[in-house]
């Protein structure tokens, strides 16, 4: 190998006087015509079995990537050709020239990407043993009205630990077992928002990279990791506004279980807020009853406005969270169309597209909670667009939904396969048990942001039951619907787009647009609506089994 130790000694005589070359368009065009052979012939070694490749083929190689550096080292190509030079070395067993041209590498190009791969292969070729650590890679963010969320992209699986510090107030988060990419080093992100000032990240010791966040008045930083691609997501949740808070009952009221909310006061002009009126109507029934010159009215139908307070049901394993043992209630639905853009989603044999599937049920679903259930719905997207998977769910907890339902239509290699499928996003979590009576809260008008200050978030175990009790009953929709074909079960998985979100959230494959079948029915609008019924009578029959105030005329249709 005396000839490639010459050969190295001749790179570093060329590294100044070569700079000037630089400049020239016809060396530049030399030395990218001379990467593109130097990797035709790689190719065609390693496409012989290895016991087959001869030391004077891998030195033929590595000479093509040196003539690559030797025709003007100022070029792109020119740290690339040094790292597979290495590269070759190792695989012939020469870790010493490997580790001279590394070397070489990280001297004459100190700010190259595969700076960091280059140390940590020469640590290797010497013997030493390192702690393997995760790269940091990038960092972004993106803005939403109450929100910042800050991605933090990593090459692997990580641990980290979040805390504070004042004077001036911030947020740090330390990924342990980390290393730092060189091009980040120093780096800061200007955010100038009242929620996040800026970011900075560093170094913090030889195997922990910090990331501090400067804030500003905020409610709460919260910090979890996705995988596929591996990232840490960092939200940055600004304070809820204050609930209008109720009017105390007046002394000549009449006593009232506290099942019933107290009517909120009437603004100074025009008739007070709908609920407000809904819980007068019921307190004035109630009272009206106690009255013996009432009595009478005992006997009397029912008004088919009244409303009926129900306690929120057991859920399918016979247990109360805390959603139902407060009273909770649905005020506002997220709604996913999944994929969306660039992004088509699965495409059916005939050339139907799931994004153009998933947006039309998506948009029925919404008009019919709106219409039939009075629900505030909030899509994540209402054209062809692409939207983040992290984003979706931050726009659900920035909108304080109560639910979060993904749309999505199924695929499989086998084309006979189809049926409907129902997941729900499962973690590993516990909570103390907290035992509160369910009907002293059943006619609550609360939904479940709303208590947010009450309670400052739904325990984990507890979204885990509600999204598995949710999911259930909307499978269960699904597959009473006429062709809709195999139920496929509730199941859970770890869906990125159900990950992070802060309320009851899942995903439902609506169909298999693999199968041609299924894809030449869900062509018609026809079907579609018949989808997005079954998605809705799910979502009813959920609202349902929370506790509530039903109307007459719903348990009258119900019942026929």
């Amino acid at each position: 190998m005396k000839i490639n130790a010459v050969l190295i000694a001749a790179l570093l005589a060329l590294s100044s006087a070569a700079a000037p070359a630089a400049e020239n368009p016809s060396l530049l065009q030399k030395a990218h015509q001379a990467y593109v052979a130097a990797q035709a012939l790689e190719a065609a070694l390693n496409d012989k079995p290895a016991a087959n490749r001869t030391r004077v083929e891998y030195v033929k190689v590595i000479t093509a990537y040196q003539r690559v550096y030797l025709i003007t080292p100022h070029t792109g190509y020119a740290d690339d050709s040094l790292l597979t030079i290495a590269r070759l070395y190792e695989e012939i067993k020469d870790s010493a020239d490997a580790i001279k041209t590394l070397k070489f590498m990280i001297r004459e190009y100190p700010s190259t990407p595969f700076k960091d791969a280059a140390e940590k292969d020469i640590a290797r070729l010497n013997g030493v043993i390192l702690q393997k650590t995760t790269p940091v890679d990038n960092i972004r963010y993106w803005e939403a009205p109450n929100s910042v969320r800050v991605v933090v992209d990593v090459g692997g699986d990580i641990a980290f630990h979040q805390g504070e510090a004042k004077d001036p107030d911030r947020v740090f988060i330390d990924i342990v077992n980390a290393r730092l990419n060189s091009m980040l080093i120093g780096k800061q992100w200007p955010v100038k928002s009242g929620l996040l000032e800026q970011i900075r990240v560093g170094q913090y010791d030889a195997s922990t990279v910090r990331v501090v966040l400067d804030v500003g008045t905020i409610d709460r930083v919260t910090s979890f990791t996705l995988s596929e691609p591996d990232r840490l997501i960092i939200d940055v949740l600004g304070k809820e506004e204050a609930a209008t808070q109720p009017a105390p009952a007046p002394a000549t009221a009449p006593v009232i279980a506290s099942v019933i909310p107290q009517p909120a006061p009437a603004a100074a002009a025009g008739p007070p807020p709908e609920p407000a009126k809904r819980a007068a109507k019921t307190t004035a029934a109630a009272a009206a009853k106690k009255t013996p010159e009432n009595k009478a009215s005992e006997t009397r139908p029912p008004d088919p406005d009244a409303k009926v307070i129900v306690a929120a049901k057991a859920t399918n394993a016979g247990t109360r969270s805390l959603v139902r043992s407060l009273g909770l209630k649905l005020s506002r639905v997220v709604i996913d169309a999944g994929h969306g853009g660039h992004d088509t989603g699965t495409i059916g044999p005939g050339g139907y597209t799931e994004k153009e599937l998933v947006l039309d049920v998506a948009s029925r679903l919404k008009e019919l909670i709106e219409n039939e259930l009075g629900a505030e719905v909030v899509m994540t997207r209402n054209g062809d667009t692409f939207v983040p998977l992290e984003t979706r769910t931050a726009i659900a907890n920035q909108q304080q939904a109560d639910l979060f339902i993904s749309i999505h239509a199924n695929s499989s290699r086998v084309r006979s396969v189809h049926g409907v499928e129902t997941y729900f996003l499962n973690f590993t979590s516990s909570r103390e048990a907290l035992e509160t009576a369910s009907r002293e809260n059943a006619a609550s008008e609360r939904s479940i942001h709303e208590l947010q200050d009450l309670v400052k978030k739904i325990m984990l175990r507890d979204k885990v039951d509600e999204s598995r009790e949710l999911a259930q009953h909307i499978e269960r929709a699904l597959a009473a619907r006429k062709g809709s074909g195999i139920d496929r079960g509730t199941k859970q998985a770890p869906f990125v787009v159900l990950i992070g979100a802060n309320m009851p959230s899942i995903l439902a494959e609506v169909c298999f647009i693999s199968n041609p079948q299924d894809e030449k029915v869900v062509k018609t609008p026809e079907s579609r609506q018949a989808i997005a019924q079954s998605l809705f009578e799910g979502v009813r029959s959920y609202a349902e089994s929370l506790s509530g105030t039903k109307t007459a005329k719903t348990q009258d249709t119900k019942s026929n």
